[in-house]
């Protein structure tokens, strides 16, 4: 089995946390998001890897976006229109993230996610590169509430954290 998809498949469930957005210059924050993630591995349908997104701004506004995966050798790519990149395992709890927003030729990012030993937490850090120039960072704190992705339509109000 792909090492990968094995690593994301204990990934399976429902998150929520926030998402912390650094100006890179002077740590500053930019914006937080409160946020809901479905993770299917393998999704329902076969696919290898899906992620729904559900996104809260501060101000009500609400988003859902969805990310599917292939499985490629060891790795896992991503190209859904909007993002596009692949991850792969580094260790036992962590994987590590490079995509690009097609919408933005000139940037990348790299990520970290990091699973908890107990599978009840994940930390996520992005670096937001623009022209090669670190320009911003993120940072993700996030719990599963719960393991089996099926409860998703139990989690209809935003997230509390």
């Amino acid at each position: 089995m792909n090492p990968t998809l094995a690593l994301l498949a204990r990934h399976a469930g429902i998150w929520e946390g926030r998402y912390t957005h650094l100006d890179a210059r002077d740590w500053s924050v930019q914006e937080e998001l409160r946020f809901r993630i479905r993770v299917e591995c393998p999704a329902p349908d076969g696919t290898a890897y899906r992620q729904t997104s559900r996104y809260w701004t501060k101000d009500g506004h609400a988003e859902e976006l969805v990310y599917e995966g292939r499985g490629r050798g060891d790795r896992v790519d991503f190209d859904t229109g909007r993002i596009r990149g692949e991850c792969w395992k580094i260790d036992a709890d962590a994987v590590y993230l490079t995509f690009a927003f097609t919408e933005d030729p000139r940037g990348r990012i790299a990520e970290m996610i990091q699973l908890s030993g107990d599978g009840r937490h994940r930390a996520r850090t992005w670096h937001w590169f623009r022209d090669e120039a670190l320009w911003r960072l993120t940072l993700v704190k996030e719990t599963r509430v719960s393991p089996d992705p099926a409860e998703w339509s139990r989690f209809t109000e935003a997230p509390t954290t």
